[in-house]
Formats: C-alpha cells, sequence, structure tokens
C-alpha cells in the first residue's frame, strides 16, 4: 500500500509578494472607484511595489496609506489605511476580501473630481534608504471619522486590517 503526501511549503517571499500585490490592487481599485485619475498610479505603480515589497521583506512596513485631499486648502477629504501586523498564533491562509473595501467605499461615497491623492509608506525606525523615497507629513485627520474594515488581507501569518476615514 503506497501513501501519497503532499506538502506546502509558503515562504516569506509568498506572503511579501502576495500582500503588496493584493494593497496594489486595492489602492488601485479605491482610486478607480473614486472618480480619481488613475494616471499617476499607474505611473508610480512600480515604484510602490518596490518600496511595500522592500520594507515588507525587511520587517519596516508599518502601514499604507491613501490620502485623498484637496489641492486648493491641502486639506484631508479621505483617507484609506492598511496596517500591517504579524499574527503569531498560527496559519491564518491566504485571502483576500475586496468586496468588503468596495461595500465601504460605498458607503464612503465618491471624492470630488477636483481631489489629488498620495500614496504614503509609514515605516518603523532603521529602515534600508529606497532611492525615489523620503519623508513626509500626514495630513490633520481631526475633522473625519474613521471606519475599521477589520482584516481584508491575509497571508500566512502577516496581514492587512483595513480603515477609512470619512
Amino acid at each position: 500500500m503506497s501513501t501519497n503526501v503532499s506538502t506546502t511549503t509558503t515562504t516569506y517571499t509568498h506572503v511579501v509578494t502576495y500582500i503588496t500585490d493584493k494593497m496594489l490592487l486595492s489602492l488601485g481599485n479605491i482610486i478607480r472607484d473614486s472618480g480619481l485619475n488613475m494616471q499617476r498610479f499607474a505611473d508610480r505603480r512600480g515604484d510602490y511595489e518596490i518600496g511595500i515589497k522592500t520594507w515588507l521583506a525587511s520587517g519596516h512596513l508599518d502601514k499604507v496609506i491613501l490620502e485623498v485631499y484637496d489641492p486648493t486648502t491641502n486639506s484631508l477629504v479621505k483617507r484609506w489605511d492598511f496596517d500591517l501586523y504579524v499574527d503569531g498564533n498560527g496559519d491564518l491562509g491566504f485571502w483576500f476580501d475586496p468586496e468588503d473595501i468596495r461595500y465601504h467605499l460605498l458607503k464612503a461615497g465618491k471624492a470630488p473630481s477636483k481631489c489629488g491623492y498620495t500614496v504614503i509608506i509609514v515605516n518603523k525606525p532603521g529602515r534600508p534608504d529606497i532611492p525615489g523615497w523620503s519623508g513626509c507629513e500626514l495630513r490633520d485627520t481631526s475633522k473625519l471619522r474613521q471606519s475599521c474594515l477589520g482584516t481584508t488581507i491575509s497571508a500566512s501569518t502577516t496581514g492587512a486590517r483595513t480603515s477609512y476615514w470619512r
């Protein structure tokens, strides 16, 4: 009698690639479905991918933020946060919930067409430098209210909790 045993090895490279891809897909969907111009995101997607992958792999990625702002006042109109976490309690599997993000995007409503946006990556101290990336200040959220969706991206023991400000 023979037994076939199948094993799957999840490397951290798989986790990094999966989370990066799903974060970028989510950001693109939010930008598009908010009625914002996708061209700037498309032009810089490679830079965003390098930043997220590098800092996720090095353990320095804290969160990815999409700020939607009024360019005449520079004030924040909406904001989406993807907070990274590591759960040491075991394998959470690989899954992604774009429908939850889409549902909450509809609740948040479209941004005014004049709005601009910025993708910001927040890192932990000691992060490696990447050419083209520099520090910046986050816009004030005091006039907005935060709503938390919970985990929308999961890969093994690493995931991202999503929230938005409106």
